[in-house]
């Protein structure tokens, strides 16, 4: 082993060529980078060995599906398929292993999310909540969101009390906790981080539903 191993290629056409790969690695196998260790000395060693062991995988596909039984068929959520802003805030972290970090991202940007639907950046982010779904009648420099395209009051009653407290569920048990909480005491697995950020998600798509309710101007 030498201080740096080359790739036989040269390392111009090997950089083409990892170029390449990435996005195929991405979209086979999302987890590539935080299962495959990075090297001082070789500088293409996780891209080399992600690609050898999605071959092993494809290569074996048809065969281990046969045995098990047949593939899994039940629905999907993508995280590109989430609220764009919510994958917008979290790809960067997400892509280089950083669960915890994305996940707060994504929290945050719903936050900003909130802040510029009703125009208001003087409140932490659970009061923000509160008001901006309070049942009380809306008050200067104090819109309200409501879900004014259901006919029913009942339901629309219902829309803004259950995202409300919908809302403030997601910051206390999702963002409280990866803000505060060390990394090492909240073990967030892939699929855990991707339930957090599909929670986020769809707190994200009922703030642009809602309709802002503003006071009337005074006469």
């Amino acid at each position: 082993m030498t201080a740096k191993t080359l790739p036989q290629c040269g390392r111009p056409e090997a950089i083409r060529m990892a170029e390449t790969v990435r996005p195929i690695l991405a979209k086979l196998y999302p987890e590539w980078q935080s299962e495959n260790q990075t090297s001082k000395n070789d500088e293409f060693k996780s891209e080399r060995d992600a690609a050898r062991k999605l071959l092993a995988r494809l290569d074996s596909h048809e065969e281990v599906l046969a045995r098990l039984g047949g593939a899994d068929t039940s629905p999907r959520i993508t995280a590109a398929g989430l609220h764009p802003l919510i994958w917008k805030a979290a790809s960067a972290q997400w892509s280089t292993g950083h669960r915890h970090e994305a996940v707060l991202a994504a929290a945050k940007a719903v936050a900003s999310l909130l802040e510029t639907k009703v125009s208001r950046r003087d409140l932490l982010e659970s009061d923000l909540i509160k008001q901006a779904f309070s049942d009380r009648e809306p008050e200067p420099g104090k819109p309200r969101l409501r879900y004014l395209g259901f006919s029913n009051e009942k339901t629309a009653e219902s829309m803004r009390r259950g995202v409300m407290e919908f809302g403030g569920g997601c910051f206390a048990a999702i963002r409280n906790p990866v803000g505060h909480v060390p990394n090492e005491e909240l073990d967030l697995d892939e699929q855990t981080a991707l339930e957090r950020l599909a929670a986020l998600s769809l707190f994200a798509r009922w703030i642009d539903e809602a309709d802002l309710v503003e006071a009337d101007a005074p006469a």
